[in-house]
């Protein structure tokens, strides 16, 4: 196999499908990115056997053929080789060479038989949306997944299409994430692992006009996006009926900024860490939110102006799981819906339903 290509292009390609590879796997070729020359298309995929990237660009070919190159050093060489065009070439020696100008490389690499082969999504079942529209959805609820696997389904988001409206959820036992959208498509309904949406994050792009494809299999889906197609399997088992624990009377609740909450709950968290996870003490009443905590490192007492039309309440939680909530909320102001000490605490826009964001309450000592 021998190509030539430049720089900027194959480090970005490289780059791009090395999120894919495995960091380390008892299959070493999972550690490695495929390359296929055929002509002068270059397709270049990482696969850890759970999440795939893969993509085509056209080179200068040479000579068609295929291997399997470490990620991680691919990467690395490419990144600090100078400006220019590559030349790429293995001749069958389990060694690549990498040259430009005057700097070269011989690096190990195998075989492309001992590389699993990529599932492929039948692409009958897809729809289409814009890029900065999903990104943003999935980072407005991906901190609410669980990171313990005792139930498998709730270590990825849910996205649930019905009446032409995208929900996507996140739940882990003491909290709900939940953003909704208007999409055209028929009903349907599956449950993306956190490590894909992770990564799928770092390749849509933020601006207005680009859309992603999503196609869905039975076990399977992919992401087009710009080139490359993300396929990751999808997650099994039962989600909780979570818009049961949603349904909430907004007739009380206080009207919050949301970047002095995040403020307030940055400077309570000064005081709180692994070892210290003492609850917030939040008391609202007479237009104000007061929050104070004790820890082992010290004490903290700070408090907001809200408008809040409810009776006097005192309420304990988690500092960390609010801060999150807060964080995703993309608006300046929401409602804060704080019935009872015993009830969930509930986030939502002042007008709308774009978003819903539960965090269940701390008993106080």
């Amino acid at each position: 196999m021998k190509f030539i290509c430049n720089k900027d292009t194959i480090l970005s390609v490289v780059q791009t499908t090395s999120k894919a590879a495995a960091g380390k796997s008892n299959i070493q070729a999972l550690e490695g990115i495929l390359m296929e020359l055929e002509g002068n298309t270059l397709t270049v995929t990482g696969y850890d056997l759970d999440i795939g990237i893969k993509t085509s660009i056209e080179v200068e070919g040479i000579e068609s053929g295929n291997i399997v190159i470490s990620a991680k050093m691919a990467v690395d060489i490419i990144r600090k080789m100078p400006s220019g065009n590559i030349t790429f070439e293995c001749s069958g020696n389990n060694l690549a060479e990498i040259t430009n100008n005057m700097t070269s490389f011989s690096v190990s690499c195998s075989s492309a038989d001992d590389y699993p082969n990529v599932p492929q999504v039948n692409p009958d079942t897809s729809f289409t949306m814009p890029q900065k529209l999903l990104k943003s959805m999935i980072i407005q609820t991906k901190f609410a997944v669980a990171v313990v696997d005792s139930k498998p389904a709730l270590m990825g988001c849910k996205f649930e299409l019905e009446n032409n409206v995208l929900s996507v959820a996140a739940v882990d036992g003491v909290r709900i994430a939940l953003r909704q959208e208007p999409v055209a498509y028929d009903n349907i309904s599956f449950i993306v692992p956190a490590k894909t949406l992770e990564e799928l994050t770092h390749i849509l792009s933020d601006e207005n006009d680009k859309n992603v494809t999503i196609c869905i299999d039975k076990n399977q889906i992919s992401f087009i996006v710009d080139g490359y197609t993300m396929i990751s399997r999808l997650l099994d088992g039962d989600f909780i009926p979570f818009k049961t624990y949603l349904k909430c009377s907004d007739e009380v609740y206080a009207e919050v900024n949301c970047r002095e909450m995040i403020d307030m709950l940055d400077r309570a968290m000064l005081i709180i860490n692994e070892k210290n996870k003492n609850p917030i003490r939040c008391e609202i009443k007479d237009n104000t939110i007061s929050m104070s905590c004790t820890t082992a490192i010290g004490k903290v007492n700070d408090s907001i102006p809200v408008k809040y039309n409810g009776q006097p309440l005192v309420v304990g939680f988690n500092a960390k799981y609010m801060l999150d909530a807060f964080k995703a909320c993309d608006t300046d102001t929401v409602k804060l819906i704080a019935t009872s000490s015993v009830a969930p605490l509930i986030i939502l826009p002042m007008s709308g339903n774009e978003f819903t964001y539960l965090v269940l309450p701390m008993r106080l000592k």
